[in-house]
C-alpha cells in the first residue's frame, strides 16, 4: 500500500462514484485525469481489472498480455 500512498498526488480528487450510462446501461467509474498522465495512458489502452482484497487493480495490458490472451482463446 505505501506506493498508492506515495503516488496520491491530489488527495481530493481520487474520490469518484459508480455511474450507470443512460444508453446501455452499463456501470462505469471515470479514471483521474492525474493518474491517466502519470501512465501515459489515453483513451483506446487497454486495461486489466482485478480484485485483490478489498481493492480493485487497474493495470495496463502490454502487447504481449493481449497477445498471449488472443492465442490462449483460439485453442
Amino acid at each position: 500500500m505505501a506506493k498508492f500512498n506515495e503516488m496520491q498526488k491530489n488527495p481530493e480528487e481520487n474520490f469518484t462514484t459508480v455511474e450507470v450510462d443512460p444508453v446501455t446501461g452499463e456501470y462505469y467509474i471515470t479514471i483521474p485525469e492525474w493518474i491517466l498522465n502519470e501512465y501515459e495512458w489515453y483513451e483506446g489502452t487497454q486495461v486489466n481489472m482485478q480484485v485483490e482484497g478489498d481493492c480493485i487493480l487497474i493495470t495496463e495490458v502490454k502487447d504481449w498480455q493481449s497477445l498471449h490472451n488472443t492465442l490462449w482463446s483460439l485453442m
